[in-house]
């Protein structure tokens, strides 16, 4: 089910509202929910089940492994439980990051009226960092195949690498970047259209009743 870029932000800032405004738990699992839904339908069970993975986790910590630590050490891992807290809006931008390409982003700025400085600076930060990862990824395997054992030999093997890596990924991005005409004062166009659908209004209304919901039972429910 692919939903308007618009919509994914959205629903986003409603997940915001419902989570920054302590609405009562029900709501905050119907938002989670929610995600958990599109995620299966995007078809992106891997990373659904990363989140799930991280989520138990925490809970595992919060629930066994803090009453039983001693004072100091509890108040360190105390700080991982906020994670529980704003885990539906780490599932949003996780769920927006994974499933809108770069030039989906970029048009539904453009329809949005967004800067284009902004529109530009963020499109070629989404793009530097997968380009990192795959640099990071070849290291890592060259490292394999020569066997390189120490920590000091493998932070030497990745550091140079990567911070050369990086300026010339950043030179590679900003040429091609002016090579499709970025800089084009003109209006944008995009090969991959975007729109509202019927999709789009039913998860906006079930986000906004979830928000609307989670305001109004504030201090009525737990």
């Amino acid at each position: 089910m692919a939903l308007d870029p618009r919509t994914k932000i959205l629903i986003w800032l409603l997940a915001n509202v419902v989570v920054f405004t302590w609405s009562p738990t029900v709501f905050r699992i119907g938002v989670m929910l929610a995600y958990f839904v599109l995620f299966l339908l995007e078809r992106k069970g891997k990373m659904l089940a990363g989140l799930l993975l991280a989520y138990l986790a925490v809970l595992a910590i919060q629930y066994w492994l803090l009453p039983v630590l001693p004072g100091s050490l509890a108040t360190v891992f105390a700080t991982v439980t906020y994670f529980i807290l704003v885990f539906p809006c780490i599932a949003g931008g996780a769920y927006i990051i994974a499933t809108t390409s770069v030039s989906q982003f970029m048009a539904a700025l453009e329809r949005m009226g967004v800067s284009r400085n902004f529109s530009i600076t963020l499109a070629v930060t989404l793009r530097f960092l997968p380009a990192l990862r795959q640099d990071f990824r070849h290291i890592r395997d060259a490292m394999a195949l020569r066997r390189i054992r120490g920590l000091e030999q493998k932070l030497e093997c990745v550091y140079v690498p990567m911070l050369m890596g990086a300026a010339q990924t950043a030179e590679e991005l900003s040429e091609s970047a002016t090579s499709r005409g970025i800089e084009h004062p003109g209006k944008r166009s995009s090969w991959r259209p975007i729109g509202f659908h019927i999709q789009d209004a039913v998860v906006c209304l079930a986000f906004a009743a979830l928000c609307v919901g989670g305001i109004c039972c504030k201090g009525v429910l737990p």
